[in-house]
């Protein structure tokens, strides 16, 4: 099974955007339904001043380490390079617990080289849903 990137079809072609800096997917695993890959994304991108792609998780869909990411994102960053951030979108009543348990994974992940790909290790940041 493959990561799959949840964007709408039709803004599955990228190149015409000639200043994205910057993609922001949510990541769903397993899929829930058919959408373009991370790599089938990339490919699209013709904007030379791309440098980043975060992958957004919702409390449900973490689980540290994600199985399969860091190939997927490994085959991506041969595609085009870029830098990585995890973004966890949390209830404020459990930011601590759950922000600590991502970087903690996070920085296994590193330690044990599944992003020695990257130019630095990923970026691990969380956002507060809306009520």
């Amino acid at each position: 099974m493959e990561w799959i990137a949840q964007i709408p079809a039709q803004n599955f072609n990228l190149s015409r955007n000639t200043v994205l800096q910057s993609l922001e997917v949510r990541a769903s695993y397993p899929p829930r339904g058919r959408g373009p890959t991370l790599k089938e994304l990339l490919s699209t991108i013709a904007s030379p001043v791309f440098s980043e792609i975060v992958i957004v998780f919702s409390e449900e869909e973490v689980c540290w380490p994600p199985w399969g990411l860091a190939k997927v994102l490994r085959e991506v960053h041969e595609v085009r390079g870029f830098r990585l951030a995890f973004c966890l979108e949390i209830d404020e009543r459990l930011k601590a617990a759950n922000l600590r348990a991502l970087k903690i994974s996070t920085q296994a992940e590193v330690a044990r080289g599944h992003y020695d790909f990257l130019p630095c290790p990923p970026l691990v940041f969380f956002r507060h849903l809306a009520r």
